[in-house]
């Protein structure tokens, strides 16, 4: 091949490595940890077999069985590894850890707010513009845990509260596009196809106002009518 040939702006691809799922649900197949390149620490691979129900960014397709979330170990809540810990952490009983989980079926989403996935979550980042972030917490697409087989969310639920119930007192203190994307990435929502179908269609919420159980203030904010405004 001539330095012609091998020179060229065209015929670009998009990189090998990046990342073009969005949300799959599959059996976790546990973890393997490695020194860190380029810095003193470890990654965390995380592997997932079997993989289903799979949501791909627009322009690419994904075929295979596995997939593997790789991460940077931390022990900080506002970092990749820590919003994906503590997602899990939400579904698990107090006496186990990600290490009890192999061989169990996941749900995860990639919060990049697109297409009804949850929004960015903010990240410290060195290179953030410090006109825009003063503080250097800069909105980062990470992927967390939004369901786990057998395993409700937040403990065991309430036997005499239903999901409704459960979905509107989480719609307080929320906008419209905060429920929606709570009520996307809630376990307990989305076992409820009839319930996800009124949250859609907007009837679960107008329902809520008309009978007077919540109302929306001046910022669009759902709130108990008594303090509404």
């Amino acid at each position: 091949m001539t330095e012609e040939n091998l020179v060229s702006v065209r015929g670009l691809v998009n990189s090998d490595f990046e990342n073009p799922l969005r949300k799959f649900t599959g059996i976790f197949d546990g973890y393997v940890t490695s020194p860190a390149s380029g810095y003193a620490g470890t990654r965390v691979d995380l592997n997932f077999r079997d993989i289903d129900d799979i949501v791909v960014a627009k322009g690419f397709v994904y075929h295979f069985p596995t997939f593997t979330i790789n991460n940077g170990l931390s022990n900080k809540h506002k970092s990749r590894w820590g919003y994906l810990a503590d997602s899990l952490a939400e579904f698990l009983p107090d006496d186990e850890d990600i290490k009890d989980c192999k061989g169990r079926t996941m749900t995860l989403v990639f919060c990049d707010g697109q297409e009804g996935r949850p929004e960015p979550k903010l990240i410290w980042n060195k290179e953030a513009d410090p006109a825009e972030f003063p503080d250097k917490m800069a909105p980062t697409a990470v992927w967390i845990v939004v369901a786990v087989e057998g395993l409700a969310s937040g403990g065991p639920a309430d036997e005499n509260e239903t999901t409704a119930e459960w979905a509107e007192q989480n719609l307080i203190g929320k906008s419209r596009a905060d429920f929606n994307k709570w009520a996307f990435a809630d376990p307990r929502v989305r076992k409820d196809t009839t319930l996800q179908r009124s949250i859609s269609d907007k009837s679960f919420i107008n329902a809520l106002v008309q009978m007077g159980k919540v109302a929306e203030d001046e910022n669009g904010i759902f709130v108990l009518p008594e303090v509404a405004f």
